[in-house]
């Protein structure tokens, strides 16, 4: 379940010293706040989405939201809000999100660095990961290696998802047969994404 929504945040309160309460007409009473909202999703706030105000009278406990309030005191509160600025933390969400990405595409390129090292200097036992001409993904398990060739026993089973590949790499799977992918080879289909992940 997604929990989301917006909440405001106090930002600044100020008490006006020549505004008069419209309701009990006392002068300097009323103090003027200013609040700003923000979205949030699992409670972490992801952007402002607008300032509001009220003003309150110390005299007589009368709150008035922005358009309730009468014009001077509607000035004073809009000169207030002009000048208060909010919190950074409410941009958390934008700051959480730009690292989650750039850690993402840092680890693919170390992960794409590992796999072109791997093809290189491929070694018995290194798993390819590749998609079959079915549009399904299955297995291959390097047996042995030659100067310039790879051996690799086919997996028996294919599956539809690639995130499910690990529930069929298991030793018993791997077919008896073998046969050789030359190096050249086996680099282009790396290139050409059909080896996509290689584990050792």
């Amino acid at each position: 379940m997604i929990i989301y929504g917006s909440k405001a945040v106090h930002l600044k309160s100020k008490q006006s010293k020549t505004t008069t309460c419209p309701n009990c007409r006392t002068i300097g009473s009323v103090v003027l706040s200013v609040y700003r909202r923000h979205a949030h999703i699992f409670w972490i706030p992801l952007f402002p989405i607008g300032k509001k105000g009220v003003s309150q009278c110390q005299h007589c406990k009368n709150l008035l939201k922005i358009n309730e309030m009468p014009e001077p005191i509607k000035r004073e509160y809009n000169a207030l809000k002009k000048e208060t600025k909010g919190p950074i933390w409410q941009f958390t969400g934008p700051g959480i999100l730009t690292a989650l990405v750039a850690w993402g595409v840092y680890a693919e390129g170390e992960r794409k660095k590992r796999d072109m090292e791997y093809i290189s200097a491929p070694m018995k036992g290194d798993i390819y990961e590749y998609k079959v001409a079915s549009g399904s993904y299955s297995t291959l398990k390097v047996t042995r290696l030659s100067h310039d060739s790879v051996f690799v026993s086919p997996n028996d089973y294919e599956i539809s998802k690639k995130s499910g590949l690990h529930t069929i790499d298991k030793s018993e799977n791997y077919s008896d047969s073998i046969y050789g992918i030359s190096k050249n080879e086996l680099r282009e289909m790396y290139g050409s994404g059909v080896i996509f992940n290689i584990g050792r």
